[in-house]
């Protein structure tokens, strides 16, 4: 049985639905439907593939590891196929010793057939210089005129032709790098507007204080990552007008880190009471806090 079917038996088994299992991991409903249908082309990357299926699988009760297992096997029986099938294919070299071995073998020449083959080609050589002469002293004025005529008749001919060709080859090229260069230049136009960028609005300040960032060419995907070190951190993320309606919980010291799917929202705000201890990561760049102060509030506006 494949994982997606897996997954979902254990969900009909316990009587839950889509929703049901959207509201308790915060994961999104096409993403567990993309995952029960084995669809993994919809999803965000490998990582969250695999941490989205080990969440589904916690929450129907199912052991993520054991789930996981067909999906590593499938991975590593991928990756060792390309390598026995090059054992197994024969070498350039040794097809080129196969095709060598298969020639007959060449007949030496002997030494009077080859010397006779030098004789008669000198004999021909001296005949064609013979002609030559012959031919150049005859009447030059009238051979003159006639290659000349000739030769104007051809360049009248093949001139065109040739500049023709050579005009459009040159416009090809022309048109051809032209053609890079404005692929080139939209590429690097829509990498440069397509870079994620984040920055502070506004700092907070006082004893509750607030801070503001915008995050700017965002995506469709945006993940928001929370996680804690040298201390417990409690957490609190909102959609800006209700607080705790994405995530509520308090984040083990060292444990892995929470990862919340918010795509969907236009802001976001994740309010903390161990600033010091609390990591936050929006799509791979860090939240910071400005001032030192447990209790603090950060509000990111998120723009695609």
């Amino acid at each position: 049985m494949d994982i997606g079917a897996k997954l979902r038996e254990a969900r009909e088994s316990k009587g839950m639905t889509l929703e049901d299992v959207q509201q308790r991991t915060k994961i999104q409903k096409r993403y567990l439907k993309a995952i029960e249908e084995n669809n993994h082309s919809v999803m965000p990357g490998e990582f969250y593939t695999r941490a989205f299926i080990k969440e589904y699988a916690q929450t129907v009760g199912l052991n993520p590891d054991e789930v996981l297992e067909p999906k590593q096997q499938q991975q590593e029986a991928t990756a060792a196929a390309p390598v026995q099938e090059e054992s197994e294919a024969p070498s350039r070299q040794e097809r080129s010793r196969v095709r060598e071995n298969d020639r007959p073998p060449r007949k030496e020449r002997k030494g009077i057939p080859y010397l006779s083959s030098i004789i008669i080609g000198l004999i021909v050589l001296a005949a064609i210089i013979v002609v030559v002469f012959i031919y150049a002293g005859g009447s030059n004025d009238n051979n003159d005129n006639n290659s000349a005529n000739q030769q104007q008749n051809e360049d009248q001919v093949t001139s065109p032709e040739s500049d023709q060709s050579a005009e459009q080859e040159s416009d090809a090229d022309s048109e051809e790098q032209a053609n890079d260069a404005a692929e080139e230049e939209q590429a690097q136009q829509e990498e440069e507007q397509a870079e994620p960028k984040l920055s502070v609005d506004e700092e907070g300040t006082a004893s509750n204080p607030v801070t503001t960032y915008t995050l700017e060419n965002a995506g469709d995907e945006v993940t928001l990552k929370l996680s804690a070190e040298d201390g417990d951190a409690w957490l609190q993320v909102g959609d800006g007008n209700n607080a705790g309606n994405v995530y509520t919980g308090t984040i083990a010291s060292g444990s892995e880190p929470v990862e919340q799917d918010i795509s969907d929202l236009e802001t976001v705000s994740i309010r903390t009471g161990f600033a010091r201890a609390t990591k936050l990561e929006i799509n791979g760049q860090e939240l910071t806090f400005p001032i030192d102060n447990d209790v603090q509030t950060i509000t990111v506006n998120i723009k695609k």
